[in-house]
């Protein structure tokens, strides 16, 4: 019986954690993230004007489709649309490294 609910506790405890994690990894959290690192960039010199201003405007873009998914899904992001957009923002975030590191 001791086992049981410890175990049963601990798997509470680890898909609580899962999804703390997975809500913190957001589509508006990771654009958020990725906002400050452009303006880091552009702050220590290692982003250019014209690097900043691609960025920003594909970064409007990604959070304009996001905002157009959630209206169409109700609120709540679907597997394909949610795919979409990590694959935008894995995009994003690879030339906000590269931009940064030139």
């Amino acid at each position: 019986m001791k086992k049981t609910l410890a175990v049963l506790t601990a798997l509470f405890v680890a898909s609580s954690v899962g999804f703390t994690f997975a809500d913190d990894m957001s589509p508006k959290n990771r654009l958020e993230n990725q906002h400050d690192r452009v303006h880091d960039g552009v702050k220590d010199g290692t982003i250019s004007k014209k690097e900043h201003r691609k960025l920003v405007k594909e970064g409007r873009k990604i959070n304009h489709q996001r905002k157009a998914d959630l209206r169409k899904d109700g609120g709540k992001l679907d597997k394909k649309d949610r795919k979409h957009l990590e694959k935008e923002e894995n995009n994003r975030s690879n030339q906000i490294y590269k931009d940064k590191h030139n």
